[in-house]
């Protein structure tokens, strides 16, 4: 038993001795070759063409797209005003109003399944990705205080006698603000009371009353003040407003709209049903109400106008077009909840395909400038318009200012003073439309309601009267010292060409300049605007991936290489683009990306949430899945799904191509096969004709003598051949070579016998067997099969991962370094979009590859620099 255990630890010392110590570097290296992903790529169709054998193709979801973004509106508004005018027709024809199948929020609200109110993950047990909660949404908190943990503490703290005397001295502010905290974020939780069409809800419905205005809207249920904010900045633009709100029917219910969406305008249409705060009468209990009154007056006092309405809202009693325009805008991202959060800037590009840019209000270089901008921006033709965001964590509330949260600016005007003095003034708007029941979410300071400021003069002046209607003045310096965000974005015009170019590129670990650029060509000199965008996510929430980037760029003149600007986003936690705004002369240019990846392991990966979702939320997946399959259908997106069934194709040609040549040799094989037999038979035959010959010419003795070795030399030679034959195939020339024998040999039989002596038959024999070795040998056998000798790679590769632990090569049994193992490996594939705008149309946009050399032409690097070249 001894010698067992010393042999059997002999033999594990020997194994560990055949694997070396790798060295640090060398196991620095190991860890970074297996870091990165083998095969990098991303999932770019949820729905593979497999799916789509038996229905009809999808021009718009599936042919890629990569025409002029300035051409795409006109599309898209003639097709929704198609598309409106062909439901009207049979609205007409049925006699009934119309119900949007894709969006029927009737439907889904009596069957209690809410898929037009909640996202994808809403309720999607995924079990193994930790950090969601029941609603499938981030849990960024680690212990959220809610209102039932809040009534057991207090309990808690009242029975166990740890404080001394029986009162509790308690904040009401600060418990108020615990309990708002819980339900204020349950908002994404929000199930409506009712559902109901425009004509039940309003006594005398009207799309605009007055116009569209900005100051008439209000924010409802939903977490969408970003959106509302910025709809609010350009609803006084009645140009910009028309061209969103296209086509409706108010008699058939039907509405149309366009938006703008990662460079492209798309269109949709909606019904006339709207989510109402209230349920209806008798919903939760059976009542008795023979005459109908108590439900008349529930229906008059809550369910009927605006106030009514569950989510957005106009102020007048009987306007509809905002919470329509609210609907539509949920309908092409899914759902109600994918609008909860965001940035203003980001809602004015979808609503008018400009550009915007953010700027840190304490960072404004020259504030005469941005002034002069701010002044026009009320105009029909205004270049820009703006948005706030006030964003102070340590606080939700300053000087009156509601923290975290988005405003409008409406108006910038310069007055003078009672006293001759000129002051900069701004009108800014909460989306909220009033004040809380705290008094908060309007400005405290000078120039707000009933300040001092506001003589009999200044009022006349500005034509303002006091209210809480959400509006306020401000002076210029207060607002770029109360507000952290300034949100300006450009407004484009038929004056405007727009190219574009799209692309997936695979993001490396480390951060530096990407070998994939973009070559634009400028043909005349004027103000180019320069925009590289990621696919909006919000459109596809749930299949997103694990990954989170931000975008930079540099921009270079490719003539004399000199560097003109770089790109990047300063509000880093949500890069969907960065822009910059040149002159630049005629030329030739390069935009070289640069793209910061983060790992967001909280995150479902696509896979998973699809095989869950396929069972458990079918319809649902559809929804999402169809216009995440939309935004990767452009062109210059590398198609996975493609490219695998390209592959599949080409290596079932390739199969076939060896099960052809297969067929071909063996077929080959069989016809040499054949020959050789044939002339194995044929030899033996002439052979035995010989010796017949030799027989009959010999006398008696001799007769038997010959006949007995011509039994001994037909059977070795017959045995000789047929092992020669075993193992060689003749080919070619070598069977003319035995024709050439064959013809011999009967030369041979056909000479005068000699006598028959024993010294002649042995002569004979050895003449026989040298002839028979002259004879060419048929070739060896070609398929025979060798063992393959083992190359270096395999060699070193078995040396090197003998003991495929990191852990035995640093002699560690850390779980942690394990569990890091166990992690996917990095595989990151953005992808990214150039847009490029200029006033005339010289413009073009392509991609190229970026050579090694090019690197040295690049900024300088600093050690603080965020963007390094990589080789």
């Amino acid at each position: 038993m001894a010698k067992s255990i010393k042999s059997s630890t002999k033999a594990s010392g020997e194994k560990k001795a055949k694997h070396k110590a790798l060295s640090p570097q060398a196991v620095v290296s190991k860890f970074w070759d297996k870091f990165n992903s083998k095969a990098p790529g991303k999932v770019t169709s949820i729905f593979p063409r497999s799916l789509h054998k038996s229905l009809l193709e999808n021009a718009d979801s599936s042919t890629p797209k990569s025409r002029n973004a300035a051409q795409s509106y006109e599309a898209a508004a003639q097709q929704c005003k198609n598309r409106v005018r062909a439901i009207v027709k049979e609205c007409e024809r049925t006699n009934t109003k119309f119900s949007d199948p894709e969006f029927d929020i009737e439907l889904d609200f009596r069957r209690a399944i809410y898929d037009c109110l909640f996202g994808l993950l809403n309720d999607l047990s995924l079990e193994g990705d930790g950090g969601l909660n029941h609603k499938g949404l981030d849990d960024d908190t680690n212990d959220e205080t809610n209102t039932e943990k809040l009534e057991k503490s207090l309990e808690f703290f009242k029975n166990s006698g740890i404080l001394s005397g029986n009162d509790l001295k308690v904040d009401i502010w600060r418990l108020w603000r615990c309990i708002s905290k819980d339900n204020s974020s349950s908002s994404s939780d929000y199930i409506p009371g009712s559902v109901h069409r425009i004509p039940w809800i309003f006594e005398s419905p009207q799309f605009t009353i007055g116009g569209y205005s900005g100051s008439d809207i209000k924010q409802g249920h939903l977490g969408d003040c970003w959106w509302v904010a910025a709809l609010s900045t350009i609803a006084h633009r009645q140009d910009l407003m028309k061209k969103i709100c296209v086509e409706q029917n108010e008699e058939c219910g039907v509405y149309g709209f366009v938006f703008f969406r990662d460079g492209e305008w798309i269109s949709t249409v909606v019904d006339d049903n709207l989510y109402l705060k209230e349920k209806d009468y008798g919903h939760t209990r059976e009542t008795y109400d023979s005459t109908g009154k108590h439900e008349r007056r529930h229906k008059r006092e809550k369910q009927t106008g605006s106030d009514a309405l569950a989510f957005a809202q106009c102020e007048n009693a009987n306007e509809t077009w905002f919470p329509l325009l609210e609907k539509a805008f949920a309908k092409v991202h899914g759902d109600y909840q994918a609008l909860e959060g965001g940035l203003s800037c980001h809602a004015v590009e979808d609503l008018t395909g400009g550009v915007a840019t953010m700027m840190l209000a304490n960072s404004v270089l020259r504030k005469d400038r941005l002034w002069r901008e701010m002044l026009v921006s009320d105009t029909e033709d205004a270049e820009f318009v703006f948005s706030l965001s006030a964003m102070r964590p340590w606080t939700d509330c300053s000087n009156g200012i509601i923290q975290c949260h988005a405003y409008s600016v409406l108006k910038a005007t310069e007055v003078e003073d009672e006293k001759g003095d000129k002051v900069r003034l701004v009108k800014i708007r909460n989306p909220w439309g009033s004040r809380n029941y705290r008094g908060q979410g309007a400005w405290h300071g000078p120039w707000s309601d009933g300040s001092k400021e506001w003589t009999s003069h200044m009022i006349q002046k500005l034509r303002y009267r006091f209210g809480d209607d959400g509006c306020w003045w401000m002076s210029y310096n207060d607002m770029l010292e109360n507000f952290v965000w300034i949100h300006r974005t450009r407004v484009f015009d038929k004056r405007w060409t727009v190219a574009q170019q799209w692309t997936s590129v695979n993001v490396p670990w480390l951060t530096g300049y990407l070998k994939k650029k973009f070559i634009l060509e400028v043909k005349e000199e004027g103000i180019v605007v320069i925009a590289l965008s990621q696919l909006d996510k919000r459109y596809f929430e749930g299949l997103q991936g694990q990954y989170k980037f931000v975008l930079q760029f540099l921009l270079k003149s490719v003539d004399d290489s000199t560097t003109i600007c770089q790109a990047r986003s300063i509000y880093l936690s949500s890069s969907r683009s960065t822009n910059c705004e040149v002159e630049l002369e005629p030329g030739t240019y390069e935009v070289i990306p640069s793209i910061v990846a983060q790992h967001a392991e909280w995150r479902p990966t696509v896979q998973k949430v699809v095989k869950i979702a396929a069972d458990k939320k079918p319809q649902k997946l559809q929804q999402i899945g169809l216009l995440h399959d939309l935004a990767h259908a452009k062109g210059g997106i590398v198609d996975e799904d493609e490219a695998i069934r390209k592959r599949r194709e080409n290596a079932k040609k390739e199969k076939l191509e060896s099960s052809r040549k297969r067929e071909l040799a063996q077929k080959e094989e069989k016809e040499k096969e054949d020959a050789r037999k044939k002339i194995e038979e044929e030899l033996v035959l002439k052979k035995t004709e010989y010796y017949s010959c030799m027989s009959e010419k010999t006398k008696g003795a001799e007769s038997n003598n010959d006949a007995s070795l011509e039994k001994v030399s037909a059977g070795s030679e017959k045995g000789s051949v047929e092992d020669q034959a075993k193992s060689e195939t003749p080919t070619g020339s070598e069977k003319e070579s035995w024709e050439n024998v064959e013809e011999k040999k009967d030369g041979e039989s056909r000479r005068p016998s000699q006598d028959s002596s024993s010294p002649t038959m042995e002569r004979s024999a050895t003449n026989q067997s040298t002839e028979s070795k002259v004879v060419p040998t048929p070739p060896t056998e070609a398929h025979s099969e060798k063992p393959d000798s083992p190359d270096n790679s395999d060699t070193e590769s078995e040396c090197e991962s003998g003991s495929d632990d990191d852990d035995s090569v640093s002699g560690s049994n850390d779980s942690s370094v394990r569990k890091q193992r166990k992690k996917e490996p990095w595989n990151p594939v953005c992808v990214i979009g150039l847009r490029v705008y200029a006033q005339h149309a010289g413009i073009s946009v392509r991609l190229a590859e970026q050579k090694a050399g090019d690197a040295a032409g690049l900024l300088p690097i600093k050690e603080d620099d965020p963007i390094k070249p990589t080789s």
